[in-house]
């Protein structure tokens, strides 16, 4: 069959999944850009602040699988939180390459102030989905990858651009 004839079939062109992927981005970004006016905290920051304070003393690491990105990235994260007083970090006592977070009293009024979703809105959205929600929009996610050239980690463990 042609691709053509598939699309005419579906009702769907490959511009009208453009145009949802631009609004998906969009909404995203408008929302991120909202919370970091009202709190001063970039959006990746701003949902790395509530995972510390949802597991006071996580690890660096374990933050990193949390937020699905690379753990250096997360580090750069922790330290410019760190430099606006919002977390702290603590070696452990029982190993010193062990590094605990914490939140400060300041990240805990940061994380009190900020309106609605500190996760970011696309996270809370995709948790909502159904798990067949959810499946058809990872499969659907995937063939657009595999297509751009299959998934590069590089790419997947850093923030949206509109979120750093």
């Amino acid at each position: 069959m042609k691709p053509n004839a598939t699309h005419a079939r579906s009702g769907r062109s490959g511009l009208d999944v453009l145009e949802q992927l631009r609004v998906v981005v969009r909404i995203a970004g408008a929302h991120s850009a909202r919370l970091e006016r009202s709190t001063g905290i970039p959006g990746a920051q701003l949902w790395a602040l509530h995972e510390v304070g949802t597991a006071d003393g996580v690890r660096v690491g374990e933050l990193a699988q949390r937020l699905r990105l690379h753990q250096t990235t997360v580090s750069n994260l922790l330290n410019r939180l760190e430099s606006r007083g919002l977390v702290r970090k603590g070696r452990s006592p029982d190993d010193q390459r062990v590094v605990h977070l914490h939140l400060t009293s300041a990240g805990r009024k940061a994380l009190k102030n900020a309106p609605g979703q500190a996760r970011g809105l696309l996270p809370n959205v995709l948790d909502g989905l159904s798990p067949l929600q959810l499946r058809k929009v990872h499969d659907g996610l995937a063939v657009l990858v595999d297509h751009m050239g299959g998934l590069d980690p590089a790419h997947a463990g850093k923030p949206m651009p509109f979120n750093e």
